[in-house]
């Protein structure tokens, strides 16, 4: 059924329509949230849950303005992430002046961590999308590689597989990545 159809209705009352939206859209505001959560995956899902509420104490409001109705919910998921960052304990910025006595591996490994994070999302771009659930499920989320067959319901030596093919797309693109930072 279309978007603007089931929003009509579950603007209307029906508790099914709803049902149905945030089954379409759920998943991917999870994603959303789980990327932007670095990996969290059970505060992820607090917050899926809250934007939702959020999603339907606000639908009475929502007005089709030509933008997909998925936009609407992205931005309010969008704005929960940000009001729950800022409402974390900021943490104390110290001068990297005052930070000589810091072991020097340490402050490259904190650097590079950095960086490898930007690089690792551009790379896992590239990824095919069997590789990826692979990847996220292994080692976003922890799961063992029989679980991860069974979530997929593929055989544990298909996971090993697209686990090995992945991360060596990762490995090159990593590699690429760096040799590409290293000439600029």
């Amino acid at each position: 059924m279309e978007d603007h159809a089931l929003v009509e209705r579950a603007k209307a009352g029906d508790r099914d329509a709803f049902g149905e939206l945030y089954e379409k859209f759920s998943a991917k505001v999870y994603s959303y949230l789980y990327y932007h959560l670095n990996g969290r995956a059970h505060l992820a899902e607090d917050l899926t849950e809250e934007v939702f509420v959020k999603v339907l104490e606000k639908l009475h409001r929502y007005q089709d303005r030509g933008l997909p109705f998925s936009a609407w919910v992205y931005r309010i998921a969008h704005n929960h992430l940000i009001d729950h960052v800022r409402a974390q304990p900021k943490l104390g910025v110290v001068s990297i002046d005052d930070c000589h006595d810091l072991p020097e591996q340490k402050a490259e490994r904190s650097i590079e961590l950095a960086l490898t994070h930007t690089e690792l999302v551009r790379a896992i771009s590239h990824l095919t999308e069997d590789q990826r659930r692979v990847i996220t499920l292994r080692f976003m989320q922890g799961l063992s590689t029989a679980e991860t067959a069974k979530v997929l319901s593929k055989t544990q030596d298909a996971v090993k597989k697209l686990q090995a093919r992945g991360l060596q797309v990762l490995k090159r693109r990593l590699e690429s990545s760096r040799q590409a930072l290293a000439v600029a």
